[in-house]
């Protein structure tokens, strides 16, 4: 016997309203043939939770439901070993049937049915490598003082230690350059991975990058310090942002340029005489 085709809806931990729109769409996906596994926020499934290696087990894309942006709710299921079909972000639907309308779903003869697979593991604040948009340039593994971050035996980038992570901390994501870092419960919609929005390192977050990772910068060759921030309007290195000797005021060296240059200018004048 054929399979039925499969929905997975990721349960939101806030419960009330969100819960039943998401049991509501269950009903309605189920009416159409489909089976639906609900499963606790994929965002705040363990790690070494069992539940992965059945989800792992459905082996293809599916559609999925969940109250987080389709980035990186995608990413997230394929660290579970799946792939997104589509991602609908239910806190974009005003109700089930508007939710079952985007999920796109054809009909099947019969009725599937609903599995609940419920998972222990309390609320958690950790990055989301966007493997799309990643470079492995390894910034983030430089940057992060908590040991979220490690390599692979390829030299990519992991997220090792997700519960390293501090609650509320995006300041990763912020010196990204490739925009590859996301915090789903971020409030930020560029660091949550809301589309249309891509997180870029602005001067400050780059300064913040070269100030705790210690490395020289590119630009100027210099280390960025805590102690060498530039005055308002005072010159500044664009890219690691430490402040830059004026050049408007003479420096010694200046100085002694401008005593040799009044020297030969008066040899010159000596001598036509």
């Amino acid at each position: 016997m054929l399979q039925r085709p499969t929905v997975i809806i990721s349960r939101c931990r806030e419960g009330g309203e969100a819960a039943r729109l998401e049991d509501a769409l269950a009903r309605l996906c189920t009416a159409r043939g489909w089976d639906v596994q609900v499963v606790p926020d994929l965002y705040h499934l363990p790690a070494d939770s069992p539940l992965r290696l059945e989800l792992a087990g459905l082996g293809l894309a599916v559609p999925v439901a969940c109250s987080m942006h389709p980035r990186p709710a995608a990413q997230l299921l394929r660290d579970c070993g799946l792939e997104a079909e589509v991602v609908v972000d239910l806190r974009t639907c005003a109700d089930a049937r508007e939710a079952l309308d985007a999920l796109a779903l054809p009909g099947v003869a019969g009725a599937g049915a609903v599995r609940e697979l419920p998972a222990a593991g309390g609320e958690r604040w950790y990055p989301v490598i966007d493997r799309g948009r990643c470079a492995g340039c390894r910034a983030c593994l430089q940057f992060c003082l908590f040991g979220v971050y490690e390599l692979d035996a390829d030299g990519q980038v992991l997220v090792v230690r997700p519960d390293n992570c501090k609650p509320g901390c995006p300041a990763c994501s912020r010196i990204c350059p490739e925009g590859a870092i996301i915090f789903p419960l971020c409030d930020e919609p560029a660091i949550a991975g809301a589309p249309g929005t891509l997180m870029q390192p602005d001067p400050a977050a780059r300064r913040m990058y070269y100030v705790r990772s210690g490395r020289p910068c590119p630009v100027c060759g210099g280390v960025a310090t805590a102690g060498d921030a530039p005055q308002e309007g005072a010159p500044a290195c664009a890219e690691c942002g430490r402040a830059l000797p004026d050049a408007t005021e003479p420096s010694q060296v200046h100085d002694e340029i401008d005593a040799l240059i009044d020297m030969l200018d008066g040899l010159a004048g000596g001598g036509a005489r």
